[in-house]
């Protein structure tokens, strides 16, 4: 029964850094998405300029 407490703790500890890898993935990509509008905002608005 004892070495049961071990293995739930690794699994506890597995799914914790799991969960955290994938949150760190998603807040990455978020940034990610926000860059490329910028960048894509930034190219739109030079072509317009570049058209005057």
């Amino acid at each position: 029964m004892g070495d049961m407490i071990y293995l739930v703790m690794g699994y506890a500890v597995f799914w914790v850094v799991a969960f955290a890898f994938i949150y760190s993935l998603v807040s990455r990509q978020q940034t990610l998405q926000q860059e490329v509008e910028m960048l894509e905002k930034l190219a739109r608005h030079d072509e317009v300029k570049g058209e005057k």
